[in-house]
């Protein structure tokens, strides 16, 4: 990690990731949750205020930024005590299998440098009946907007973080042993389109 993402970049993701126009998404997605919930790219904790913690269990957070983690921290004396931080990478999750009911992870896919093995491990930690719950950017339906992003991608990329713009998140996910549901995609208002269509909704695990 360089000296950019790791003291430049979390407090911009930070401030971008936060912004209000996006609350209701996330909250949409996170409040579904119950259970033991792992949250995938848990970052500084922007969405503990959106689970229902009635139905919560525990909530275990886990990313690979220290940095952000340290944001998270700082906020901890708010944090409710059912949450644990822990530093580490999506596609090798330090959990035995079936351990979680619940998976969340909201605008993570696009960063995740092996998304596929990501989504793999999601499946292997949630318990046969467990949901992967997501809200994310992606590729968009419109052609002329598709090759405009997969132009911009190759300069994006290093500035964002590594994230990526044209991933299909649907098909990531129900092509890794996930069944959709309730989902649907939109575009964001007063956010560049390039990076405003958004994939929302839940996955059942395949068996």
């Amino acid at each position: 990690m360089n000296f950019y993402e790791k003291h430049i970049l979390p407090p911009i993701l930070n401030c971008v990731c936060g912004l209000p126009l996006l609350k209701s998404h996330r909250e949409n997605i996170v409040s579904r949750a119950k259970g033991a919930v792992l949250e995938i790219g848990i970052g500084s904790s922007l969405n503990i205020d959106f689970y229902k913690f009635d139905r919560i269990t525990e909530i275990t957070g886990i990313d690979p930024n220290e940095s952000l983690l340290k944001i998270a921290q700082l906020s901890k004396p708010k944090l409710n005590p059912k949450i644990n931080l822990i530093g580490g990478i999506s596609e090798q999750l330090p959990f035995p299998d079936q351990q979680f009911d619940s998976a969340v992870v909201t605008f993570s896919l696009c960063t995740i440098q092996h998304p596929e093995l990501a989504v793999r491990e999601i499946k292997r930690i949630l318990k046969p009946d467990g949901v992967l719950h997501f809200c994310e950017h992606g590729i968009s339906d419109s052609p002329h907007l598709k090759k405009w992003q997969e132009r911009i991608e190759p300069i994006w990329k290093p500035l964002a973080g590594g994230c990526h713009l044209t991933r299909d998140i649907f098909d990531l996910i129900a092509s890794n042993g996930f069944t959709l549901f309730d989902h649907q995609t939109i575009y964001v208002e007063h956010i560049p389109n390039i990076a405003a269509h958004l994939y929302k909704g839940s996955a059942r695990k395949q068996r």
